[in-house]
């Protein structure tokens, strides 16, 4: 029983025992001993040899057996042994030696009141006085009703408690960040992932401290690199955007490490965060603005989608019954509070959705002995009736002997979203790793690629591989006399043209280097392939670039080796190319202007 009671002790009226002394020694029965027994009080007065003096009616109704031994001169340890056996004493039960000889001791020497309770059940306070003449003055009062009272508030504190270990666990079960301020802004509780994210203020993240005091233990000690060299701006700015909660931050940790801040004002007037590490994405970010310009888009794609979403958080009963949700669930399915609580959970997870999750915590099992089920992805549903990629992790606790269940969602939605934009950013980097960025055709690196490849391929199906290469007569003299800008654009202009000059998918054109260029003709025999090489040269006079310094002709012309082969044996692509180069030599050597088929 709560010391508190015990040790509560109304005065003692000392003057009305010195009263009653002076009546008792003249011999006659003061009026005195009428007002006691009225009183709601028991009170029974002891001799300096702890014998019984007098007793009131209060004290006798107590023990209602005992009346034969409560006459004056009994000693307080006869009454006491006879109580006992008479089953008064629910305290002496056992070994009642041991209780005699600590209530005797505790009788002789009196000190703090003592709480007591009775045959019937009930309780009371017993104070115990020794007076100046050695004798003793007890007086006990009926406090069951108070009694009562206390335990009603210690099982309130239980319940309390209990509450908050729920709310604790529930939040430590989170893989993010979380932290709740009061209205004052000073801090009620925060996970042990919110403590490891800022290590470096974690000495200042203590309940009751305000937000703006731990922003500034941190900016003291270098938490926040953004705000080098503006502290005061920074903080200025950050406490607005914490009572302004309504767009996600992005912050930045030492060590190039980044936070999505979620803020939420409470209806409490309190804010509850969640602080989500999205380095990883950050830094994909990064590397892709490294990207030219060309991936431009690309980039803005990609930071649309970088973030994370708020997880959810669903309590349940034992029967899979909402009892409450947080505004995140608003967000990710389209309910509010008030409207999902009560609500099955079958109305978030759908039958087609897989196994109803509560089995795997409530079957005999390793998730229901662990009481926490592994995170999977599912397809939730919105309240709209659309379905939602989340991921679901399902923790059991048991308090009081009811079963309750914390459901984590975490939207997947922004994820899906951001590998889809990494796959086409990374489709888009391969195709500007394999064009040739002054003509747009394809460069040395896919043109190598594309010979080995179809080198390959001809030789599994037995049909010949045509490769011409292309050099522009006298180009270098073409830059001296109308410069390198315009020897750029002519170099553009051949491309086209030479693209135009073939027809089929699978037939390649591609700048070799320089002002050389080559075309990969699968399935082309020689005579084929000198028709196209001839129609290439044609095609080129026809567009007459003005080459004004070239002794061949007033306009741009070509020199063509031809080569065609089949792939047979351990012959290499190597033997195709160094043909056609010898042939381009040749055309050279005979006059330019020309093409010529490899020997």
């Amino acid at each position: 029983m709560p010391a508190s009671l015990a040790a509560h002790r109304p005065p003692l009226p000392v003057r009305l025992w010195h009263t009653l002394r002076r009546w008792l020694g003249g011999g006659a029965q003061p009026p005195y001993i009428e007002a006691m027994d009225a009183m709601d009080a028991g009170i029974v007065l002891y001799d300096a040899q702890d014998r019984l003096v007098l007793c009131n009616r209060n004290f006798r109704a107590l023990y209602p057996g005992l009346t034969h031994m409560l006459v004056p001169g009994r000693t307080f340890e006869e009454m006491l042994r006879e109580a006992a056996s008479l089953g008064m004493i629910p305290e002496a039960q056992g070994d009642l030696e041991a209780f005699i000889a600590e209530r005797v001791r505790q009788h002789r020497n009196p000190g703090i009141p003592l709480l007591r309770q009775m045959a019937d059940g009930r309780w009371r306070r017993i104070t115990e006085q020794r007076l100046p003449d050695g004798s003793l003055l007890a007086f006990s009062i009926d406090v069951s009703e108070l009694v009562a009272k206390e335990k009603a508030l210690d099982e309130a504190r239980t319940q309390a408690q209990q509450a908050h270990e729920r709310l604790e666990d529930a939040i430590e079960a989170l893989s993010d960040g979380f932290v709740l301020y009061d209205a004052d802004d000073r801090l009620v509780v925060c996970n042990q992932r919110y403590r490891e994210t800022y290590q470096l203020s974690a000495p200042a993240i203590r309940p009751g401290t305000r937000f703006e005091d731990i922003l500034r233990y941190g900016l003291a000690r270098g938490q926040y690199p953004a705000a080098e060299g503006r502290e005061m701006e920074w903080l200025e700015e950050r406490l607005y955007r914490h009572r302004h909660a309504d767009q996600p931050i992005l912050q930045e940790l030492p060590g190039n490490r980044w936070l999505r801040i979620e803020e939420r004002i409470t209806r409490l007037g309190g804010v509850a965060g969640v602080r989500v590490d999205v380095t990883e994405l950050v830094h994909r970010e990064q590397q892709l603005k490294q990207i030219n310009a060309r991936l431009a888009e690309s980039r803005a794609q990609l930071h649309a989608v970088i973030g994370t979403a708020m997880s959810a958080i669903v309590t349940l009963d034992e029967n899979g019954q909402v009892l409450s949700a947080n505004p995140a669930a608003t967000t990710i399915f389209g309910w509010p509070e008030d409207e999902l609580v009560g609500q099955p959970l079958r109305t978030l997870v759908p039958a087609d959705a897989g196994p109803d999750p509560l089995a795997l915590l409530t079957a005999r099992g390793p998730e229901a002995r662990a009481g926490r089920a592994p995170p999977q992805d599912i397809r939730a549903r919105h309240r709209d009736g659309r379905s939602v990629t989340v991921q679901l992790a399902l923790s059991r606790l048991d308090t009081g002997g009811q079963a309750r269940f914390v459901a984590l969602f975490t939207d997947l939605s922004e994820r899906e979203a951001y590998a889809q934009a990494l796959r086409d950013a990374n489709a888009q980097l391969a195709h500007l790793s394999e064009t040739d960025a002054l003509t747009g055709i394809a460069n040395r690196r896919r043109f190598d690629r594309a010979l080995h490849e179809e080198w390959q391929r001809c030789g599994r199906h037995g049909l010949p591989l045509a490769l011409l290469l292309i050099d522009v007569d006298h180009f270098k003299r073409y830059n001296d006399s109308r410069g390198h800008p315009m020897g750029d654009e002519c170099l553009r202009a051949i491309a086209q043209i030479l693209r135009n000059c073939v027809h089929r998918a699978g037939d390649l054109v591609a700048r070799y280097g320089g002002e050389e260029f080559a075309l990969l003709l699968p399935h082309t025999g020689e005579a084929e392939a000198m028709a196209i090489a001839l129609a290439c040269i044609e095609a080129v006079e026809q567009a007459e670039l003005p080459h004004p310094d070239s002794p061949l002709a007033p306009h741009v012309t070509l020199s063509i080796g031809v080569a065609s082969a089949v792939h047979v044996g351990d012959t290499r692509a190597a033997a195709l190319l160094d043909a056609a180069d010898s042939a381009v030599y040749a055309a050279k050597r005979a006059g330019r202007r020309r093409a010529v088929m490899a020997e």
